[in-house]
């Protein structure tokens, strides 16, 4: 049983992180092609090009990370079974 609940766990993990790469992957990519400009402005303005990259990475980031953090009721289903798993 405690594997099964492991396994069951680990795949729910891994399809929401691979659909929260996707989405962060797509919202920079999109970033990168509409608002290249703001790029370019920052580093004539002296930015390194990290700096220059990090507003396209940390929109990625949220438009990644935000869908799964309001997702409180799968956190509290996997809670669930990791603390059945616990016991049993």
């Amino acid at each position: 049983m405690r594997i099964v609940c492991i396994i069951i766990i680990g795949v729910v993990l891994l399809w929401k992180g691979y659909h929260a790469g996707l989405r962060g992957w797509h919202t920079y990519r999109r970033d990168r092609r509409e608002h290249d400009s703001l790029r370019e402005y920052l580093l004539a303005n002296g930015a390194t090009t990290r700096q220059s990259l990090q507003p396209f990475l940390r929109h990625a980031a949220e438009r990644a990370l935000w869908p799964l953090i309001r997702q409180w009721r799968l956190w509290l289903l996997v809670t669930l079974m990791v603390l059945l798993a616990a016991v049993c």
